[in-house]
């Protein structure tokens, strides 16, 4: 009977038995959370800059020529440049690629063969002073 009973009980004895390890395991301060890693040149990440090269650059909502029209720029303002499509397309006759840019709070698409390109900010000021946005019609 003894033996009968032990069987039975032994699931449940090893199940306790994990479960006291696991909780145990389980602590609710992290180690790491306080962890600093220094700043490597290999995760900064470098912002390009460009110069409107155009009388009235169009900002548009997406990177199509057929997009809203959120705002338009002036010859000269300088861009902050997010990103770029990854493939050209031809507008106007024209084949470049789609450049998502930052201006005194406005953010859209742009075209980028009407755009200087520069690899900094100050040299994209030295090149050009930057002229305020046009506010949308």
């Amino acid at each position: 009977m003894k033996r009968f009973l032990f069987a039975r009980s032994a699931p449940l004895l090893v199940s306790i038995i994990c479960a006291v390890f696991l909780a145990a395991g389980c602590r609710k301060d992290d180690p790491l959370a306080g962890l600093d890693m220094p700043t490597t040149p290999v995760l900064a990440i470098r912002a390009n800059w460009g110069i409107v090269a155009s009388p009235y650059l169009r900002v548009r909502s997406k990177p199509q020529s057929g997009a809203e029209v959120v705002a338009h720029l002036r010859n000269s303002s300088i861009v902050e440049i997010l990103a770029k499509t990854s493939y050209p397309e031809t507008v106007e006759g024209k084949s470049d690629y789609w450049y998502e840019i930052a201006c005194d709070g406005i953010r859209g698409w742009v075209f980028g063969s009407y755009l200087e390109f520069h690899n900094s900010r100050q040299e994209a000021e030295r090149a050009s002073p930057a002229i305020a946005p046009i506010p949308p019609a």
